[in-house]
Parts: C-alpha cells; sequence; structure tokens
C-alpha cells in the first residue's frame, strides 16, 4: 500500500515529532496493518477502527453498545494474528499422551465467536421488539417515514423541528445510533410517524452494515424514505449518492429509493445557493421551509 519512500518519510516524522499513532484513511487488511507496525513500531489504526471508535463513544443506549460491540468483535476476530504472532500453547491435551494443545489465537478466536453469538441473541430480541412496534403503527393505520442521509446532514435537528421533542443534536459525526420515533401534526387531523436513523459515511465498513441490521430494517419498512442533504457541503452531490448506494446495501427495494424525498437543509449556511419553489429547500435551524414541507408530506 505504502512505498519505501513514503514508509521512510513517515518514520523520520514519527521520530522528529514523537509521533505514537498512525491513522491511515483507508480499508487495511489485518496483514497490512501489521507490516505497518512492524515496520513504524507504532501503533497503527485504519478507517474502520477510527469510526468504530467514534460510534463506541457515541453510543447510549442498550441496543446501541450491542450494535456497536457487535461490530467491534467482528472487527477484532479477524486482526488476532496481531496479537498472537507467537502461537504460544496455551493448554495441553487431555489424553494420556497429551495433545498438541489450544493455540492462543484459536482460544482466543473461540471466546470471540462466543461474544458474537450471545450478542446476535440479544440483538434478536431487539428485532423482535421493532417488529411488534411496526406492527402496532400500522394497526393503528399510521403513515411512517424515516430520515435517512449523510452523517451530520441535520437529520436530528430536522427530527426535533417536525416532532417538538428535544433529541440529542450537535454537529458532530454519528450523533445518532439509536433509532427514535416521534408523531408529527400536519394539521387537519393528519399524523405521520417520523424516524430518525444512523446517518452513513463514504466507503461504510461491511461490519456496521452487518450490525446495525436491526436498526436499519427501519428503512426497509417505513412507509416514504425523506433523504436530508446538506445543501451548504460543497461535496453535497457525492453525499447524495454515498446514501443511495447505502440504502441498496441495506436491501432497501429500487422503488422506495426512486419515490424518496429529498430534502436540502441548511439553507442558511447556504444562502446565495439558488433554489426553485418545486425543490425541498429547509433550515431545520431557522425553521425556513418546514411548513412547506409539511404540505408536501399531507400528499405521500
Amino acid at each position: 500500500m505504502l512505498g519505501k519512500g513514503i514508509i521512510g518519510e513517515i518514520i523520520d516524522n514519527k521520530n522528529l515529532k514523537k509521533i505514537n499513532l498512525l491513522i491511515v484513511n483507508s480499508i487495511l487488511s489485518p496483514r497490512q496493518q501489521k507490516n505497518l507496525e512492524d515496520k513504524l513500531k507504532i501503533k497503527v489504526i485504519d478507517r474502520t477502527g477510527i469510526i468504530l471508535e467514534i460510534f463506541s463513544k457515541r453510543a447510549k443506549s442498550k441496543e446501541g453498545k450491542l450494535q456497536v460491540e457487535l461490530a467491534e468483535l467482528m472487527y477484532r476476530k479477524s486482526r488476532l494474528v496481531r496479537a498472537w504472532t507467537h502461537l504460544e500453547r496455551q493448554r495441553g491435551g487431555t489424553t494420556f499422551i497429551g495433545g498438541p494443545g489450544e493455540l492462543q489465537i484459536e482460544l482466543d478466536r473461540r471466546l470471540i465467536q462466543e461474544k458474537i453469538l450471545k450478542i446476535k441473541t440479544s440483538l434478536k430480541k431487539v428485532k423482535s421488539r421493532r417488529n411488534q412496534q411496526r406492527k402496532l403503527r400500522k394497526k393503528s393505520n399510521f403513515k411512517t417515514f424515516a430520515l435517512v442521509g449523510y452523517t451530520n446532514a441535520g437529520k436530528s435537528m430536522l427530527f426535533n423541528c417536525l416532532t417538538k421533542k428535544k433529541q440529542s443534536s450537535k454537529n458532530v459525526m454519528f450523533e445518532t445510533l439509536d433509532t427514535k420515533t416521534g408523531r408529527v401534526y400536519l394539521g387537519e387531523g393528519i399524523y405521520i410517524g417520523l424516524i430518525d436513523t444512523v446517518g452513513f459515511i463514504n466507503n461504510i465498513p461491511t461490519q456496521l452494515i452487518e450490525s446495525f441490521k436491526a436498526t436499519l430494517e427501519e428503512l426497509v419498512y417505513a412507509d416514504v424514505l425523506i433523504n436530508v442533504v446538506d445543501i451548504s457541503d460543497i461535496d453535497y452531490k457525492n453525499k447524495e449518492k454515498v446514501t443511495i448506494e447505502t440504502l441498496r446495501m441495506a436491501n432497501v427495494s429500487e422503488s422506495k429509493i426512486n419515490e424518496m424525498i429529498t430534502v436540502y437543509n441548511k439553507i442558511d449556511l447556504n444562502p446565495f445557493a439558488s433554489y426553485s419553489e418545486r425543490l425541498n429547500f429547509i433550515s431545520a435551524y431557522t425553521g425556513f421551509g418546514i411548513e412547506k414541507l409539511k404540505e408536501r408530506l399531507v400528499n405521500y
């Protein structure tokens, strides 16, 4: 991945500035990570590792913590070779002659696998509870809209603005890891259900898609998706594409993706943007365009 020249530059920088951690903004294989650590003699963390670090700090609910722990265990399991290169004999066989013993790496793998199965069982209960909640919503003829989009696009602020709730909403990545639901009054006795979901990111690690299946299922079963886009972001078009790709990875149907409502948020940070009346330009922060958006939601 990196040539000798770049490695040499990193070593010089490391020695000069007493650096003890290298973060690589790419997904490293376990072998690449081990080779870099052997060469540099410092800790190396890749894109997946840093995202998992952020997730572990943001997870608040029991469900969120379980999902993050599952992703971390799946990640660690593939990287055990880094910790146990010596393959130390842990214990001998139980027969008279004595078997070759269980290698430490094999023991660790087995313990991690047991933990993974335990967490998956707990998450199955979460999935079952969500199914019950969805059935109740269907019974009450409650139409549900799910907020989706790139991380930090302002989904939680829009959720609070529409539902009048006070969920945590900060200008940081992955502030929302736990699915939240609320009711929105659209006028004339019409209510809809609104679901706030985890934000997406480019090159999302497969472990996260796998671990957050229970949460992402909400997108599959929601009646309509609302894609929240940060219009003040110079790279907003690419982030729209990332959202669509992630929805496909989460097994959301093409028809639902095609019928998705796109809402361009943070217009207050981009006042010079040229916008037309037929598009949903809003500011969840100032309230601009919210009433027009609610009028449009009535027709869905």
